[in-house]
């Protein structure tokens, strides 16, 4: 295994601690996963090694090429990005990273999960938050005010746009709370990420911030402990937090 190849199964062992340890699962051994955009498989495969029964879905024909004839054990469906070929309530824990800012429609995806989540299964879905200051797949300094149109034309007086951004879902939180609102009788929105960031506002995670001046900034901040509560309180108080951290709950079955 090279350098790389162990530093992405650490990302992805790192990604499975922080899931299970947010949503308050302490043994997840037996528990049925979906990955929405399983990509290189890496987090199926570690989630295989801890004993959960993984499934990964994807929409791009070459990633799921890629895994299917590298580890031809994963359950792995590629699908058309509308329904997904599965039973309701199928699954215990329905998870993405990074991946609904990509999807052809967030409303979609969202019923999708909503479906086939198991009565007291969780979804978790982290996101970029765009009413953040930081665009990671850019690397740029963010302002929270920015649409859809007005990203489009910051991008281009920094010229750092591509047809790419199209493809983006500017996803804040009043996006993610109205869409979930549809659901308010079958699922209970437990985090939209706020606690979870302050967690993890760690110099370990400030040194992976990609926008240099960003990332001086708020190494500054960590290192004032007044200026670093200020600085939490008004971030989790005006939703500026990244990434956005979707954790909901299915409601159980009333007897």
């Amino acid at each position: 295994m090279t350098n790389n190849e162990e530093f992405k199964f650490q990302r992805a062992r790192y990604q499975l601690r922080s899931t299970l340890e947010d949503c308050g699962i302490k043994d997840p051994r037996g528990l049925r996963l979906l990955e929405v955009g399983f990509k290189e498989g890496l987090f199926l495969q570690v989630c295989r090694q801890a004993g959960i029964e993984a499934v990964g879905l994807e929409v791009q024909p070459d990633y799921y090429k890629n895994v299917h004839l590298r580890q031809p054990e994963l359950e792995l469906i590629l699908y058309d990005g509308n329904h997904i070929p599965l039973s309701d309530a199928s699954f215990d824990i329905i998870v993405s990273y990074q991946v609904l800012e990509h999807v052809g429609s967030l409303e979609t995806t969202l019923a999708e999960c909503v479906r086939l989540l198991k009565p007291g299964g969780i979804m978790y879905h982290v996101v970029p938050n765009y009413r953040s200051f930081y665009e990671g797949h850019y690397k740029v300094f963010w302002w929270p005010f920015l649409n859809q149109t007005t990203g489009r034309w910051y991008l281009k007086l920094l010229r750092k746009y591509t047809p790419y951004y199209e493809t983006l879902n500017i996803v804040k939180p009043k996006h993610l709370r109205r869409m979930m609102a549809a659901y308010s009788d079958k699922v209970n929105i437990l985090s939209l990420g706020k606690a979870e960031f302050q967690k993890r506002f760690t110099s370990e995670q400030i040194s992976k911030v990609g926008q240099p001046f960003l990332r001086k900034i708020l190494e500054g901040i960590h290192t004032v402990p007044c200026l670093k509560k200020i600085f939490l309180t008004t971030i989790r108080a005006s939703g500026m937090y990244y990434p956005l951290t979707l954790i909901a709950a299915k409601n159980p079955i009333k007897s």
